[in-house]
């Protein structure tokens, strides 16, 4: 008997995660950086499919894009994030999407699972167009059956029932969850009562993402290398996640967030910055948005907090919501993607149950 293909594809601003295959019930996730290079087609050994570097080649409106796991080691190509208003019309995004698929190597998927950013949350139609139905790409047909899709923060919440166990679930489902996704290019959050979405409860902020703490950083190291006006974004990146207590930069380590005269290795600089306030006031901004929207939390009984920049955002969390519980969930950058796949196999049995009982009410009949 032939078993149902449900996958779930999280197309971020920073990174992209996917579910490649699922082994006895529990998938594998595949996370890797959603820059975008694009190609010079007079280079050779490049195809449609899969190259040496450990990603792959998709044409889009006549141009050559380069995604996955070694994207960022295309060098000499413009590489670029999806951080357009155009979003699922760009490029960019449709060379991650349909990259994406070519990863997944599933000649048909049954249900693919796709998250949206809530205030991208109007796109969800025209996304559901652009996906669903067969697309050819470097001679292989993959033919997408029908599609789910979610903002993107539900996914972290759909994680977290499934890892609480019965007894923790029924108790969720009379809870009113605030559910937070700090990302590269928004700030998502979403109100839910139970796994039950409130709509005017949600949403996000393309002004308070990861990507504008890296530029109000940029902005005070710029000050500091009064020499260096290039201080590459991801050098900021890497200090956050990478290095965590130095950044690194022409060829000497710094301390981070703060230095004060003093490299590393104990040598007198001539460099002096303080870069907290930099990042707080993003952070800050980023929560105070989550508050115009919900209130103070008086009614709030958990908040769920995932994604890739979650301890970043946390602090300003804490601030704002002392008294609360604050979950941070379990892998919380490949949580969302994993609660996707989750939810996507409940809505993907309710579906076939509906269309059971209609057919058994049209033989009746």
């Amino acid at each position: 008997m032939k078993k149902n293909v449900i996958r779930a594809l999280e197309l971020g601003f920073g990174t992209s995660s996917l579910t490649k295959s699922v082994v006895d019930g529990v998938p594998e996730i595949i996370t890797f950086s959603s820059l975008v290079a694009k190609v010079d087609p007079t280079m050779s050994g490049i195809n449609a499919g899969m190259n040496k570097r450990d990603t792959v080649t998709i044409k889009i409106s006549d141009s050559l894009y380069e995604v996955g796991q070694d994207a960022g080691l295309a060098a000499g190509k413009k590489t670029s994030r999806v951080l357009n208003s155009s979003y699922v019309k760009s490029d960019q995004y449709q060379a991650l999407l349909f990259g994406s698929l070519v990863m997944m190597d599933e000649p048909v998927i049954d249900l693919l699972v796709l998250g949206l950013p809530v205030e991208n949350w109007s796109r969800r139609e025209e996304l559901k167009e652009l996906v669903v139905g067969r697309h050819i790409i470097d001679d292989k047909e993959y033919d997408v059956k029908d599609v789910w899709i979610i903002v993107q923060p539900m996914g972290g919440l759909f994680a977290h029932a499934n890892a609480i166990g019965q007894e923790g679930y029924n108790e969720l489902r009379q809870m009113n969850v605030l559910s937070v996704d700090p990302g590269y290019g928004t700030l998502d959050f979403c109100m839910s009562f139970g796994l039950k979405l409130k709509e005017s409860l949600s949403g996000g902020s393309s002004d308070h993402g990861m990507s504008a703490v890296l530029e109000s950083v940029s902005q005070r190291l710029r000050q500091a290398f009064t020499g260096i006006s290039d201080i590459p974004i991801e050098r900021i990146d890497e200090a956050f996640w990478k290095n965590k207590t130095f950044i690194r930069i022409a060829g000497k380590k710094y301390p981070f967030p703060i230095c004060t005269g003093e490299c590393t290795e104990g040598k007198e600089v001539p460099v002096h910055f303080d870069v907290t306030t930099s990042i707080s006031d993003v952070t800050r901004g980023a929560v105070t948005k989550i508050q115009n929207k919900v209130g103070n939390g008086g009614d709030v009984d958990v908040i769920l907090l995932m994604g890739g920049s979650w301890e970043v955002y946390l602090p300003a969390l804490m601030e704002a919501y002392p008294t609360h519980n604050i979950i941070i969930l379990r892998d919380p950058i490949r949580s969302v993607c994993l609660g996707m796949y989750y939810g996507g196999l409940q809505y993907y049995a309710m579906i076939q149950k509906r269309l059971k009982l209609e057919k058994t009410v049209k033989k009746v009949a």
